[in-house]
């Protein structure tokens, strides 16, 4: 028993020795060494030195971040992603140092070593997170998330309308899918986070159904006050309309309304339709009094207010109406009955200019005393342009004008109006005389004995034919012009006076300088059915052409040169003329 005793002992003796000698082995051995049984991410470091472990870590690891273990899940499909594109990467030495702690510290000791040993320690890989590289992967992403919304629509096919539904979108929520993105690596997915986008246009139903209304029939123009014998109203058709449409987001709807452009466009057509020029009073002056004496009353004008007219019209159309008023303003004349001659400024005469139609025929006589009526009284305000032909208005039958010769051409013609040269060729000698800048003025084709009786030579004269030979000057002094015309019975005389203030201008005229005179061609002899068998008659004489320059210097009250004018009318040579009736032989011609 003794000796099975002190065996037993021996060998416990002997087994603790090994025990011992075994441990303190181990434990040097992993003194500088990762404890075997410690594993990261699966890589088992136990026994390496930590420079072993980084370098093993680097290897395996970076290589696991390089496959695309993670999955990202979106609304309608998923992506496999590296996670490296994620921005995750291992800190391989700050791993391995964390590895390396692993039984030591806290949990030191050959029992928990043992452990270790015998059941294993998994150690978390340490990752760093790159936010701006997460980012830059989901901006890119987020092309293929993002739907834009769909506004709500409107269609226009001819005057029929048809509305379209809005649908909303979405938009990938990168901050919060940062969030997720973050323990993908650990988990292995992250569910991206996505918002609805609203559409800005959620309605176009309303303007669908305002169309509709609107395009169901004319709307009309109409004037709130009309005078007798006004037009309108001015229906506006539903495809007029359709043109003129315009559709466009208000809020979160659609509104129709016309286009401005457009609309004024039409308005401004209405303008002269509606328009009525305000009419001056006319005066004449006493000269003894120095008072204005009113010869026929003034009267408003009125016009179209495209602006306040347009705004109607847009309102009516908002509230689904089917007319619009036009808006008319009162246009006020210049000069009433009232206006007085001192605060006009006429105060005296400051030109005259005559001309004489001594046996004029009747039709002429007539055409004369009625186109200068149209003058007389009128008032021209400081600064502005006189135009005969706007005085003088329409020349024909209906406004009570009489045949009576013009010259046209070679021959003398019979036309309504014939006459009316000697009214302007008046008005043209009072401006000459007066000083007055004259703008516009022509010559007659040929010399009209008319206007060179009593002492006057060619080159005093003015014609006119309206739209395209008009006689202008321009009213340059500070005061109004007051215009008189007067037929001397006993001369047959015609007398343009002009009132105003006289601001001391003289004016200064010379000529006519008489040239280049030129003789007229044969005569000639033209057939007139109407005219008895046989019989010949004096048409026209036959009368030389030639240049006549008259000269004009315009002083002011200082003696200064305002204006120098030179005119030089040019007439042509008119041949002798005859008219004979059939069977008449006329002479031979050379």
């Amino acid at each position: 028993m003794r000796r099975r005793v002190v065996l037993a002992l021996a060998g416990l003796a002997a087994l603790a020795i090994a025990v011992v000698a075994l441990t303190w082995g181990y434990e040097a051995c992993c003194a500088d060494r990762i404890y075997p049984g410690v594993r990261v991410w699966g890589v088992h470091l136990g026994g390496l030195r930590r420079d072993e472990a980084t370098a093993r870590l680097a290897e395996a690891l970076d290589r696991e971040l390089a496959e695309p273990t993670v999955t990202l899940q979106g609304p309608d499909r998923s992506w496999p992603v590296r996670p490296a594109e994620l921005g995750l990467q291992l800190e391989a030495a700050a791993t391995a140092a964390e590895a390396y702690q692993v039984g030591r510290g806290a949990d030191a000791g050959w029992l928990a070593h043992l452990s270790i040993l015998l059941a294993g320690r998994d150690v978390p890989p340490i990752l760093s997170f790159s936010e701006s590289a997460a980012r830059l992967y989901l901006e890119a992403l987020a092309r293929e998330i993002d739907r834009a919304p769909v506004d709500a629509s409107f269609t226009l096919d001819g005057t029929t309308s048809a509305a379209s539904p809005s649908q909303p979108g979405r938009a990938l929520d990168i901050d919060a899918s940062l969030a997720a993105v973050r323990v993908a690596a650990m988990t292995g997915q992250a569910t991206l986070v996505t918002v609805e986008v609203s559409p800005q246009v959620v309605d176009a139903e309303a303007a669908r159904a305002q169309v509709q209304e609107l395009l169901s029939q004319p709307l009309a123009l109409v004037l709130t006050d009309p005078r007798e014998g006004d037009p309108g109203p001015w229906p506006i058709a539903p495809a007029e309309l359709a043109a003129m449409l315009v559709v466009r987001p208000s809020g979160d709807r659609l509104e129709a309304t016309l286009d401005e452009t457009l609309l004024r466009d039409y308005l401004g057509t209405l303008t002269a339709t509606l328009a009525i020029e305000p009419v001056n009073a006319r005066f004449h002056f006493d000269e003894t009094s120095g008072q204005l004496e009113p010869i026929s009353a003034s009267s408003a004008g009125r016009a179209l207010d495209v602006e306040a007219s347009l705004q109607n019209v847009l309102s009516a159309v908002a509230a689904g109406h089917h007319a619009a008023p036009l808006v008319i303003q009162t246009v006020p004349p210049l000069y009433t009955e009232s206006s007085p001659a001192e605060e006009l400024g006429i105060r005296e005469l400051v030109a005259v200019g005559d001309s004489y139609f001594i046996g004029s025929p009747s039709g002429r006589d007539h055409n004369i005393r009625l186109g200068a009526s149209r003058f007389d009284g009128i008032v021209i305000p400081p600064g502005e342009s006189f135009s005969f032909n706007f005085y003088l208005g329409e020349v024909s039958a209906e406004t009570g004008y009489d045949e009576a010769y013009i010259t046209a051409g070679e021959q003398l013609a019979v036309e309504v109006g014939g006459g009316i040269c000697q009214v302007s060729t008046t008005a043209f000698r009072a401006a000459l005389r007066g000083g007055y800048p004259i703008t516009e003025r022509w010559y007659h084709y040929q010399r009209v004995g008319y206007y060179e009786l009593r002492g006057y030579g060619p080159g005093f004269d003015a014609t006119v034919y309206s739209p395209l030979l008009d006689l202008r000057f321009v009213n340059d002094r500070a005061t109004a012009l007051l215009i008189e015309t007067e037929v001397v019975e006993a001369d047959h005389r015609l007398v343009f006076r002009f009132y105003s203030t006289d601001d001391g201008r003289q004016a200064e005229i010379e000529g006519p300088v008489v040239g280049e005179e030129t003789e007229p061609g044969p005569p000639i002899y033209q057939l007139d059915p109407d005219l008895e068998p046989g019989t010949v008659i004096e048409w026209q004489t036959a009368q030389n052409g030639l240049t006549a320059t008259v000269e004009r210097w315009v002083y002011d009250a200082a003696g200064a040169l305002l204006y120098h004018d030179t005119y030089v009318s040019r007439y042509a040579p008119r041949r002798a003329a005859y008219h004979f009736g059939p069977g008449y032989e006329p002479p031979d011609s050379p």
